[in-house]
């Protein structure tokens, strides 16, 4: 059984991801900004999964000093880590700064990510079936990537944040494919959910937590996409991503600049 870190594993399709992975056998560490929502989360878990192999990990991923530290005591702590799920994600109906002095939407959304698989390539390479699976969304296919307003300084629009935010997630995925052939890594669309950020971002309900969890769940654990990767998937199936998130110049371009915008959080 695999050993897979679950990002915002506290509430939502988090939560409902981190539990039916723990029905399945697998262990699970639950991220959350602080040690105890984390052990609430433990406990419901154990509710409904008494036998379930947890431990938790904390960080506010607005703060990359504290992703750093995570993931730095998850290096010392764990023998190895199958799976990094990006779940975790904002959807900021003001324009607010990271204590980093970044915009709040794209460093939880992307930056954090960023800076926590490169800290935990070394976990990642002791597997023998190592993945990154990254929540997007369908809202990335509105996103645009520019360099000179990565933080929103021109203007701030929260639904065209959070989608560049999710373009920039896509991008991810697939340049991590690029780079590091030895692991696959696939981006994906939850559905439209009923969470809590779909209520602030859109005011609306949605589906399941249980079809929010499913392809995230999928991607980590299915023997059917061992060795698929780079690919967007959406209800368990690969989908087509927007044209500017298959541009290989562009998500080249975008590792690059956050490579260099991020040096001082990473290794």
């Amino acid at each position: 059984m695999s050993t897979i870190l679950v990002t915002g594993a506290t509430d939502g399709i988090g939560l409902e991801t981190a539990r039916e992975l723990a029905q399945l056998g697998h262990e699970v560490v639950l991220h959350s900004r602080d040690a105890e929502k984390a052990l609430r989360a433990a406990d419901k878990i154990h509710e409904s999964v008494p036998e379930a192999r947890l431990q938790t990990a904390c960080a506010d991923l607005a703060d990359l000093g504290q992703v750093v530290q995570m993931a730095q005591e998850l290096n010392a702590r764990l023998p190895r880590l199958d799976v990094l799920l990006h779940n975790a994600g904002v959807y900021m109906t003001t324009r607010q700064l990271s204590p980093n002095g970044f915009e709040m939407t794209m460093a939880v959304n992307y930056f954090a990510p960023f800076v926590l698989t490169r800290w935990l390539l070394s976990l990642l390479k002791r597997s023998g079936d190592p993945r990154v699976v990254t929540v997007s969304s369908v809202a990335h296919q509105s996103g645009r990537i520019a360099f000179d307003n990565m933080n929103s300084e021109r203007e701030f629009d929260a639904y065209h944040a959070y989608a560049n935010s999710k373009l920039a997630d896509t991008l991810f995925a697939n340049a991590l494919a690029e780079r590091e052939s030895w692991l696959c890594s696939n981006s994906l669309h939850p559905g439209v959910i009923d969470t809590k950020l779909l209520h602030t971002g859109f005011n609306m309900k949605g589906d399941t937590l249980q079809h929010g969890a499913r392809t995230s769940i999928y991607l980590a654990t299915s023997p059917k996409v061992q060795g698929v990767t780079g690919r967007y998937f959406d209800d368990c199936q690969v989908a087509q991503c927007s044209a500017l998130a298959s541009d290989h110049e562009l998500d080249d371009a975008l590792w690059r600049w956050t490579d260099n915008a991020l040096r001082d959080w990473l290794p």
